[in-house]
């Protein structure tokens, strides 16, 4: 298992580029030209758009924890230390920073339709370029991908609870969304085509006709 100071300066450096990414998506965020009329919505069930925005940001900022609360928030509860433990925090270091580009990706891709509410605007286009050519929910992916690799660094049980939540969640968004832009009179068949060929969450090998 790594030790504390090593674990806290990986945390450090993924603190580091997270405030980088926020920063730069900022300041290359497109402004609205004017109001943005929403013309179909999908509203989730009581609760889960809380549990999802609550368990992104835990997700994303664990590492704080690592500084503020060492003693919570790396190996606890504590698990018997087996052979090549680091060698599976490095793994976690690796899926952490994959998921942080894919999501750094598809939110440059989506631009101003980057928004936790599952909904359709007026002039709504189906987004088809960046990480969207191979797969329908990219942001979705990384985060369930950030999530894993919080846990297996910082060998966290509650993180592994969290990641599973999340997957759930993940889950029962995309139904919601693939349902909303499939019904829609104006993408749903375009979005039936673009269903067939990529994947929910990872890429489809083989397109369907």
């Amino acid at each position: 298992m790594l030790a504390l100071p090593v674990v806290q300066v990986w945390a450090g450096v993924a603190l580091a580029a997270t405030a980088a990414g926020i920063g730069i998506a900022l300041v290359r965020r497109p402004r609205a030209k004017g109001p943005i009329e929403v013309v179909a919505r999908k509203n989730p069930a009581k609760g889960t758009q809380v549990v999802w925005l609550i368990g992104t940001f835990l997700a994303i900022f664990w590492p704080v924890g690592v500084f503020v609360l060492p003693e919570y928030a790396y190996h606890w509860p504590a698990i018997p230390d087996f052979p090549s433990s680091w060698l599976l925090q490095i793994v976690g270091v690796v899926l952490g920073a994959s998921g942080g580009i894919l999501f750094s990706r598809a939110a440059r891709a989506l631009g101003l339709e980057m928004t936790p509410i599952i909904q359709v605007r007026q002039g709504h286009e189906l987004m088809q370029t960046g990480p969207y050519r191979f797969i329908r929910h990219p942001v979705y992916t990384a985060i369930v991908v950030i999530s894993l690799g919080q846990t297996l660094l910082f060998l966290s049980l509650p993180l592994a609870g969290l990641t599973l939540v999340l997957l759930g969640l993940a889950m029962y968004r995309a139904r919601l969304e693939e349902s909303l832009l499939s019904a829609s009179p104006v993408l749903g068949a375009t979005y039936a085509s673009y269903m067939a060929r990529t994947g929910r969450f990872l890429p489809r090998m083989i397109s369907r006709r």
